[in-house]
């Protein structure tokens, strides 16, 4: 649009609207000295300034008020069709619509994996169901051999205490012995001192200290050999024990390496992990394989989508795949319809605003001009620097 086709009078229009303050221009100029060079020419700068930004305005509507009234013209062509083509554009439309749908679940899937997670697993899917079992048996061997590990360590404790309370008693009756001999060797001494001196007869308690000595020691000496047995047995067990411990241990170092080999293999911490990941990767697996099945049914039937647009010779065919609702239900096509209509009205609306901003400044200059004609030279040459 040239800058000065709003020297022409505007047609009047039969819509009115109601504007605030802040939307009208004012070009007041009853208090400015337009004698004054540098003020007459600010002036009328303002003025040509608000012309070519309505002009600018202007340019950039009528692209999108022709773009609108194109669609809607589209419409009407599309909602013309009748029969066959109509059908298999509605069919068509439809199967278009579920196919977005189903497409737009995968894309939401929470649980999806990325595609450095998918393409890890990927290249490690045919060991995986191996690595599973194997990674299960080796955890559970684990943690019998660690239990028997558990096991073996209380029982080697226990032993051990039992060894130290065997030998306390070891020790104990080597004094209760001690103790009865030095006793008999007194009771013994005092007999004797009893028969010297006092010429008691104390034959009686010679035989009844030698009978008493002797069991006590039988006694003493029995439970004695007793108890070092015990001890024998007690550290012979040990040793089976901490014989046993060790090549238990050997069994767990193995397993733990083994273990550790195959969570670093499958770059997971446990067995439950590698199921719960090859079961996404399963999931994942199928559902891109449905996906890309969806995007190839989805692109055939685009094109014989499109093709069948083609034939109408609609302003912009492609625009329809975003609205393949609307091309089988009339409901969505009212709506769209609706919104472009209040879309053109507002467009339409901003256009009479602009025009009429740069006819007021148009007749503004034109009265400058009329007014002042000693300097309609100098202000037609400020014009012409705007075209």
């Amino acid at each position: 649009m040239s800058l000065f086709d709003f020297f022409r009078k505007r047609k009047p229009t039969n819509e009115e609207y109601e504007e605030d303050a802040w939307d009208k221009i004012q070009n007041e100029r009853d208090s400015l000295n337009m004698h004054d060079p540098a003020v007459r020419e600010s002036y009328v700068r303002n003025c040509l300034e608000q012309m070519k930004e309505s002009s600018n305005e202007l340019d950039r509507i009528s692209g999108e008020y022709a773009l609108v009234t194109g669609y809607l013209t589209d419409m009407e062509e599309i909602e013309a069709l009748k029969g066959d083509k109509k059908t298999s554009m509605e069919r068509i439309a439809k199967h278009l619509h579920d196919l977005k749908n189903e497409r737009d679940s995968f894309n939401i899937n929470p649980d999806a994996m990325t595609n450095v997670e998918y393409e890890r697993m990927e290249k490690m899917a045919d060991d995986a169901p191996d690595g599973i079992k194997k990674l299960k048996e080796e955890e559970s061997y684990r943690d019998k051999v660690k239990n028997d590990l558990k096991r073996l360590d209380k029982e080697r404790k226990a032993y051990k205490i039992r060894k130290h309370e065997v030998s306390a008693s070891i020790e104990n009756y080597r004094g209760v012995a001690t103790i009865t001999m030095v006793a008999a060797a007194v009771l013994v001494v005092i007999l004797f001192l009893l028969q010297v001196l006092l010429k008691f007869d104390v034959t009686v308690g010679y035989y009844i200290a030698v009978a008493v000595t002797a069991v006590s020691l039988t006694v003493i000496y029995v439970k004695y050999t007793d108890f070092i047995s015990e001890k024998k047995r007690v550290e012979n067990t040990i040793n089976e024990l901490i014989l046993l411990e060790n090549k238990v241990k050997i069994r767990y170092v193995n397993n733990r390496n083994l273990l550790d080999y195959l969570y670093s293999k499958f770059d997971v911490s446990s067995a439950e992990e590698l199921d719960k990941l090859y079961s996404r990767f399963l999931k994942e697996k199928d559902d891109r394989r449905r996906l890309e099945r969806n995007e190839a049914i989805y692109s055939d039937e685009k094109t014989k989508l499109l093709t069948i647009l083609r034939t109408i010779d609609i302003r912009d065919p492609e625009v329809w795949m975003h609205h393949t609702d609307a091309l089988y239900d009339k409901k969505e096509m009212v709506e769209i319809r609706h919104d472009l209509i209040g879309r053109r009205q507002k467009l339409r609306k901003q256009m009479e605003y602009n025009e009429q901003i740069a006819l007021e400044a148009s007749d503004e200059i034109k009265a400058i001009i009329n007014e002042y004609p000693q300097y309609a030279d100098e202000l037609m040459e400020l014009v012409n620097t705007y075209e």
